[in-house]
């Protein structure tokens, strides 16, 4: 009788332990396999690559981190997409009237179906929902030019894509979009979150001096940072950006314009004085930011397409209709952008690249060229500036935004 028992103990005690065998291995297995996926939802900030690889555009993973390197999301063409744009032309009541292309008059609309495809991968197609989920209790602020205020216009009408109840987005204190404004807040209010812009042209102070007839002259003080930097501390999320206000007028010439301290450059070379700025830059984000709690952006350089002429001596380029898909002008690469990447990598903060230079290089396509709002308004005149810096929305500025998207899927 008791050997009998002790037997019937042995066998279930090996039962058992064959069972917890069983279950630890398909634990093991499970947690191997979800990983990946598991991992897309955990938040946190640090990234410290902008390289990654996806196996489809639905936002799902490579299963494994040694993949990343095999991708280059800024490296690749423009593809045709007949499910884009993402939001319909004259949709979004926050883009302003110098980037409403189509209700300005333009006639043609392929410029609109082109998606950005890097060599190599997808990216996750655009979520909004998902977007604005990973921005919960968070403000995202873009730090710039008209540029930046561009792009932000653009993130403003694909985030409005995502919501069911689009009167629980607006600007806080009730400001519409013009570029006279330099400071909008808009609230997004099941998501507790808030995008921002803020100008800031060339990142570091702008002054005036009195020169010695009285008359008041700009100056800009290279070693010190702009003044609405204090702004920038409130932020998670930051997207910077200078470059176009550095080739315009005095700023060119350097001539009486560039301060550091209190003394006054005769003559200072404006691409040094790019360099010195943007380290100007650097240090404060050095200072001011904890990377285990904000994410930090600076976005390149925008490519302009003037033919004929620059921005104030006749350029144009209206007409243009495709994007150019090969040749020599795609690797055009301006200086300025070698000193970002410079300047970015002597950083302690790490600072995520968003090199879209290239990627806007073939899209001389995207501009309003002539049609802003004084064509609108039957004011046409031969002498007329056409705009070929910025970009008409729905368009390229959204790719921009897919990228940051594609960012915030791959922090790790």
């Amino acid at each position: 009788m008791g050997n009998s028992i002790a037997h019937k103990t042995r066998y279930a005690l090996t039962f058992l332990c064959f069972i917890l065998v069983v279950l630890f291995t398909l634990f093991l297995f499970t947690k191997r396999t979800l990983e990946p996926y598991l991992s897309f939802y955990q938040p946190s900030f640090h990234i410290h690559s902008s390289n990654a690889a996806f196996i489809d555009g639905n936002q799902t993973l490579d299963t494994a981190h040694e993949n990343r390197e095999m991708c280059d999301l800024y490296t690749g063409t423009w593809v045709k997409d007949d499910d884009y744009p993402i939001y319909k032309p004259g949709s979004c009541p926050y883009v302003d009237e110098a980037f409403d292309c189509q209700s300005n008059g333009r006639p043609d609309s392929n410029y609109l179906r082109w998606r950005w495809k890097p060599d190599g991968c997808d990216l996750p197609r655009f979520n909004a929902t998902d977007f604005l989920e990973r921005l919960r209790g968070k403000r995202l602020m873009l730090v710039g030019d008209s540029m930046n205020r561009n792009q932000f216009e653009s993130i403003l009408c694909l985030l409005r894509e995502g919501l069911t109840n689009k009167s629980k987005m607006y600007e806080v204190h009730g400001y519409k979009i013009t570029k006279e404004r330099g400071y909008f807040i808009f609230k997004f209010e099941d998501y507790n979150c808030t995008v921002v812009f803020v100008r800031s042209h060339f990142l570091v102070k702008e002054g005036i001096r009195i020169n010695e007839q009285g008359n008041s002259n700009p100056t800009l003080s290279i070693d010190k940072i702009d003044k609405t930097s204090d702004r920038w501390k409130q932020a998670d999320i930051l997207i910077f950006n200078t470059a176009h206000w550095w080739v315009h007028g005095k700023t060119a010439r350097g001539i009486n314009y560039y301060k550091e301290g209190d003394y006054l450059y005769l003559k200072l070379d404006a691409v040094e004085a790019y360099r010195r700025a943007l380290k100007t830059w650097a240090r404060w984000i050095d200072e001011n930011i904890k990377p285990e709690a904000k994410l930090v952006l600076y976005r390149g350089y925008s490519s302009a397409h003037f033919r004929g002429g620059d921005w104030n001596s006749g350029g144009s380029c209206t007409g243009e209709s495709e994007p150019i898909l090969s040749g020599a002008v795609l690797d055009t690469y301006p200086f300025k952008m070698k000193i970002v990447e410079e300047v970015i990598q002597e950083m302690e903060v790490p600072v995520i690249l968003l090199n879209i230079t290239r990627l806007t290089n073939s899209r001389k396509d995207g501009h309003p060229g002539i049609y802003g709002k004084a064509l609108k308004e039957g004011k046409t005149n031969s002498m007329r500036r056409e705009d070929c810096s910025h970009w008409c929305l729905p368009g390229v500025p959204d790719a921009w935004n897919e990228l940051i998207y594609a960012t915030l899927v791959l922090k790790k």
